[in-house]
C-alpha cells in the first residue's frame, strides 16, 4: 500500500488563510470533495509501506492512505514535540 502526502508549506496562520477555501474541504466525508482535493492538490508525495512499518508524519499536511484490500489498518495518534 501507499501513503500519499500533499506537502503544501503551510508554516503560519497568514498560509493557512491563503488556502483556507480548499482546506476547509479536509475535514469533510464527501466523496466529490475528495476529488476536488486531488485535483487541485496536485500530485502527493508517494511512500511506499509494508506491513510492520511505522510512519510518523505531521498530520497537519493532507495525507491518505491507499492502497490496501485485505487484512487490517491499524492508526494510532499521538503528539511528539522536540525542542
Amino acid at each position: 500500500s501507499e501513503l500519499h502526502i500533499w506537502d503544501l508549506n503551510i508554516f503560519s496562520h497568514m498560509d493557512w488563510s491563503m488556502h483556507q477555501g480548499l482546506l476547509k474541504g479536509l475535514t469533510m466525508q464527501d466523496a466529490a470533495m475528495q476529488i476536488k482535493l486531488r485535483k487541485e492538490l496536485g500530485e502527493p508525495l508517494k511512500i511506499h509501506v509494508e506491513p510492520g512499518d511505522l510512519v510518523l508524519l505531521c498530520v497537519q499536511k493532507p495525507h491518505a492512505a491507499v492502497g490496501f484490500s485485505d487484512g487490517m489498518r491499524v492508526s494510532l495518534q499521538c503528539f511528539l514535540q522536540h525542542r
